[in-house]
């Protein structure tokens, strides 16, 4: 029996402020899965928690930086799978570049999109970290937007995830838990900002008028480089352009691949779609609901047709969003419901205005 497990962070819009947000999307088949299928209200996960749940990975402080690093598509050595316990004492941070600006009453950060930085200014930039901060470990960036730092000792604080703190007060999401480690590495954060502040490239960028990539954000840090108990994949294939899911799948042994919606529907697929979470985040309203179109367009309408011809046995998707997560499952039997009408994407929002109790509920 092929069954999908679709996970799309985004699909839920975060802001109970706007107003129909999808009403000028024409949704038909997303309509027509909502309304047939079996709908349920979680309570609030982290995408990148969610996923590694998926996987059996309930450690409460998860590798995430490793995970995140041994999922990218990159020429550097790869290291080892975060199960492994053979010897592997590399520890990893996330060192995503990010923007702090004032506001009259906080200081906030605003992290970038893919286009917004170069590979030869974050080359640059992690030059320089390298060569002012060679105690601290290596810095790397895989890609102009995902920076690493690899140390030979765990951080003893706790850090909070980067989508947690975009645009909102970084006062509040400051390195805690252990006071020294805590204290040490607010301190490294100071430096690592006037570093930045002062190099080149981010002088030639506020020359340009483009924000400067004047600090970094850590987080992802385990205790461990080891997971307690190796992942295991959901399904047999993994279909997913996350490196945090790629990392995940390659831990649990499967070399993952690209979104392709022909192979994702005759083979019991994992396959998680991230386009519409930059716009949710960002608040990006046009972004989203073209994003929205388009997976309309090339999954949701073949998924529906796939159901109907018994191609796809079941499907399971999975939102989390920025309150509360939907998860619905419809299988092939859905077409025989002819009692159920179509749901709007809309009306889902509206009914789910408040956050669901920590046990989650059905929504019909």
């Amino acid at each position: 029996m092929n069954r999908l497990l679709l996970v799309i962070p985004g699909l839920l819009w975060p802001s109970p402020q706007t107003h129909r947000p999808a009403r000028d999307v024409p949704l038909a088949a997303l309509s027509r899965l909502l309304g047939y299928g079996r709908r349920r209200i979680e309570a609030f996960a982290r995408p990148e928690c969610l996923l590694a749940r998926l996987f059996g990975v309930d450690d409460e402080m998860p590798p995430l930086a490793a995970l995140r690093r041994l999922g990218e598509n990159d020429n550097d050595s790869i290291p080892p799978a975060p199960a492994s316990r053979a010897g592997d004492e590399t520890h990893w941070l996330c060192a995503d570049p990010v923007n702090l600006f004032l506001t009259r009453e906080h200081l906030l950060l605003g992290d970038f999109t893919g286009d917004e930085i170069d590979a030869a200014e974050a080359a640059a930039l992690n030059t320089a970290l390298n060569h002012d901060f060679s105690g601290l470990g290596q810095f790397s960036a895989v890609t102009p937007t995902r920076w690493y730092l690899r140390l030979d000792h765990p951080p003893t604080a706790r850090f909070s995830p980067l989508h947690d703190v975009a645009g909102r007060p970084v006062q509040d999401f400051l390195p805690e838990g252990d006071e020294a480690s805590a204290r040490h590495w607010r301190h490294i954060l100071n430096e690592i900002q006037i570093a930045l502040h002062n190099h080149p490239v981010n002088k030639a960028r506020e020359t340009a008028g483009r924000r400067t990539i004047n600090s970094l954000w850590f987080w992802g840090a385990s205790a461990r480089p080891a997971l307690d108990t190796a992942p295991r994949a959901p399904r047999p294939a993994i279909q997913t352009l996350d490196p945090m899911a790629r990392g995940l799948a390659r831990a649990a042994g499967i070399e993952p691949g690209p979104p392709n919606v022909d192979a994702a529907l005759r083979a019991s697929t994992l396959l998680t779609l991230d386009t519409l979470a930059a716009p949710a985040r960002h608040l990006d309203l046009a972004a989203w609901q073209a994003a929205l179109a388009t997976l309309e367009n090339d999954w949701f309408a073949p998924i529906a047709k796939a159901l109907d011809a018994s191609v796809l046995h079941r499907l399971e998707l999975l939102a989390p969003g920025d309150r509360h997560s939907l998860s619905l499952t419809v299988d092939r039997r859905a077409r025989w419901r002819f009692w159920r009408k179509p749901l709007p994407l809309d009306e889902v929002h509206a009914t789910n205005a408040s956050p669901p109790p920590a046990s989650g509920q059905d929504t019909q």
